[in-house]
């Protein structure tokens, strides 16, 4: 497996799992979708610090090119990192404007 796809699969993954847990609370009534997006930007820095960390340590233990300086990780983390945050941030201005939505339905119906 290739460095890209590791990449892409630990963004799938945590989006799919981030997601899931923030519309499911959001459906059950128990959060708002925007604390979830809160929450998600909260832990992108944990997701991409393990990220790291586990590459680095990976690079460490199999690395027999002296010329290979191993600065993919932090790129792959930064980009990452990136695509997590973007995420956080739509699903902060979905939340807020299906809270702006309900609260006009229920004040034109109450």
């Amino acid at each position: 497996m290739s460095g890209d796809s590791i990449v892409w699969l630990i963004i799938i993954l945590s989006i799919l799992i981030c997601d899931g847990i923030a519309v499911y609370l959001y459906r059950k009534k128990r959060f708002p979708l925007w604390v979830s997006a809160i929450i998600i930007a909260l832990l992108v820095p944990v997701i991409v610090y393990s990220f790291v960390v586990l590459g680095i340590d990976y690079f460490k233990r199999t690395n027999t090119d002296p010329d290979n300086t191993g600065e993919g990780i932090a790129f792959a983390g930064g980009f990452i990192a990136i695509v997590l945050a973007f995420n956080a941030i739509v699903m902060f201005v979905i939340g807020v404007i299906l809270n702006i939505y309900t609260f006009i339905k229920k004040r034109q119906s109450g």
